[in-house]
């Protein structure tokens, strides 16, 4: 009548499947759109482009327009300051097509990031920018993008009365110290642009290399 003879059975917490990760700098790229209303009712759209390995935000604008050619110029900055030489039109195809890198950049199914001003930018480019769609194209999400946006709105801007006037400066303080400053979860006591820019550094602590 209690059951005693019957079985526990064990619970299993289902298994968080794990996103894709990099094995370098530049080598996948996440790029996403995001929303932040301010104080005095004004709606900004957020465009970013995160690197994979580093977590580091390679390049963002906004606006309050959702806008593919501002999509576009965001990602064009990310990949002439990280890519740059590769976007030489007068460099010797030859050796173009020796040292071509190679990028594969996972987007969201939205049309700001799926259009042909983005289509025409990575056909134009001189660089091998494979484009993907989260959960479409691949298995796993984009949520490498998403993090620091749900850091901004929860941590940085949370509390604090940010108006349209003020919203620019905000922004550009919390790129500055999630890049630079404050060290991310990932990489134990370094900051993105570090490991980003020291890629033997990640995963080990101060003082073990």
């Amino acid at each position: 009548m209690l059951n005693l003879n019957v079985t526990r059975k064990i619970y299993k917490a289902k298994r968080k499947e794990v996103s894709v990760r990099a094995d370098r700098p530049n080598e996948i790229w996440h790029m996403d759109v995001s929303q932040y209303i301010t104080a005095d009712n004004v709606n900004f759209y957020i465009y970013t482009v995160v690197d994979n390995f580093s977590r580091k935000i390679l390049a963002y604008d906004y606006s309050k327009k959702l806008s593919a050619a501002i999509r576009v110029q965001s990602l064009r900055r990310a990949v002439e300051e990280q890519l740059g030489e590769s976007l030489n039109e007068n460099n010797d195809q030859e050796k173009m097509n020796e040292e071509t890198p190679s990028l594969d950049l996972i987007v969201d199914g939205g049309s700001e990031n799926n259009n042909k001003t983005v289509h025409d930018f990575i056909k134009n480019a001189h660089i091998d920018i494979d484009k993907k769609i989260a959960l479409k194209d691949v298995t796993y999400s984009n949520n490498m993008v998403e993090n620091p946006y749900k850091t901004m709105k929860s941590k940085y801007f949370r509390g604090k009365e940010i108006f349209e006037n003020t919203f620019p400066e905000e922004l550009h303080n919390f790129v500055l110290d999630f890049n630079f400053e404050r060290p991310h979860y990932a990489h134990k006591l370094y900051t993105p642009d570090e490991v980003h820019l020291n890629p033997e550094i990640k995963g080990t602590r101060p003082g073990s290399c």
